[in-house]
């Protein structure tokens, strides 16, 4: 059975659930920001090697396109199993940026990436238009007064 922490190895991935980078971006209203450019990648390298020992940057994992790969991710809204190979290793870009998330570093880079204001919002599941459902049975259900002539009263679902 898997130790349920936030922020562990041994927490259980849950397809289809929110990740909590976007679960983060949606509370703050922070939005994504664009790719980073030569300068800002300078910038968050720094930042980086001041929080992180060297085995942080020796791993196979290449850390810009892995970046870029996570702003594609929250501004698509697809999958970890979906992110394109030329990010890196999905398991391995998810656990950076939950690692960057728990350790604070996530925020500053999203500052850092956002200073010229040209960010998206992150792309949020309860985006869909409201849900109604009419069967044969609204039919034949009394109509209110407010719903006027020829409309049903529709089961709403939330």
């Amino acid at each position: 059975m898997y130790a349920w922490t936030s922020w562990t190895r041994t927490s259980p991935y849950r397809e289809g659930t929110k990740c909590l980078t976007i679960r983060w971006h949606e509370r703050t209203g922070t939005p994504v920001p664009p790719d980073p450019t030569d300068s800002q990648w300078a910038r968050i390298e720094d930042l980086l090697r001041s929080r992180y020992r060297g085995h942080h940057f020796r791993s196979a994992l290449d850390l810009r396109p892995a970046l870029t790969g996570m702003l594609h991710r929250l501004r698509t809204g697809i999958l970890w199993r979906d992110l394109p190979d030329r990010f890196g290793a999905p398991e391995k870009v998810r656990w950076r940026q939950r690692t960057w998330l728990a350790d604070g570093v996530w925020p500053e880079i999203v500052k850092l990436l956002n200073e010229e204001g040209l960010g998206t919002p992150v792309l949020s599941y309860a985006a869909g238009p409201q849900l109604a459902i009419r069967t044969v049975l609204d039919a034949e259900a009394p109509r209110s007064p407010q719903d006027g002539p020829g409309v049903v009263n529709p089961v709403k679902i939330s």
